[in-house]
């Protein structure tokens, strides 16, 4: 079959994104990425807190750990996200306002703390982190940004081939492409970093099983979170 330019430029701007494969192998000791705790804390800041009190780990990454590193965070070592206890921003949240996340440049110092009590409804579980052997590509709403697709809507066999080839890893990942369930959201200036999903092994779940979407503004390096579910 013909290849149409859309097509073309499509797959010039595909992105292998680093999966998470959480659990699934013997724990091993040290500093090292988490799901749904194992953190470890900075001993003078303590545990995070907002209005609700202690806050829920989700997340731990070991930027050493990632191939490539995350790009967005600079010379950070580690990057942690919590969330507050008792409900998600409605809307596309700036750090702090109901969710945070906390750069380290350096472990050192770091200790590792149990999660406290109010906040320990997730399992534990490392993650080891995967260069993935296929591209993401944006989504049909989102790929416009970058192609004229009016040739593939007017024909339905370009349509399902756009569908079927131009996919995105739908689970816990570093870079690539957002996988919005729903429509995606317009984050000018703003750079996708990472996504969290709703994963079976440590009981996390976003709404019905929805995503967490990561981005840092490319003007002042502020980050947000946005999240969908079905």
């Amino acid at each position: 079959m013909m290849e149409i330019e859309a097509f073309k430029k499509l797959k010039e701007i595909g992105k292998k994104p680093v999966k998470a494969q959480i659990g699934g192998f013997r724990p091993e000791d040290g500093r090292r990425s988490w799901f749904g705790g194992h953190f470890y804390i900075d001993a003078e800041a303590g545990w995070p807190t907002d209005t609700d009190g202690h806050m829920i780990p989700v997340l731990q990454a070991y930027v050493p750990e990632i191939p490539g590193g995350i790009e967005g965070v600079g010379h950070s070592s580690m990057i942690q996200v919590f969330l507050n206890k008792k409900q998600l921003p409605l809307e596309p949240a700036k750090n702090g306002d109901g969710w945070k996340l906390i750069e380290h440049p350096s472990v050192d110092g770091l200790q590792l703390v149990d999660t406290p009590e109010e906040v320990r409804g997730l399992r534990e579980f490392q993650i080891k982190w995967h260069l993935s052997e296929e591209n993401d590509y944006p989504c049909w709403e989102e790929a416009w940004d970058y192609v004229d697709l009016t040739q593939v809507n007017e024909d339905d066999e370009w349509s399902d081939q756009f569908f079927d080839e131009f996919t995105r890893y739908t689970f816990t990942k570093i870079g690539g492409y957002p996988s919005y369930i729903q429509s995606p959201i317009s984050m000018e200036d703003c750079q996708f970093v990472m996504q969290f999903a709703s994963e079976e092994k440590p009981r996390f779940m976003i709404g019905d099983n929805g995503n967490l979407y990561f981005y840092r503004s490319r003007a002042d390096g502020e980050w947000y979170m946005y999240w969908d579910c079905y």
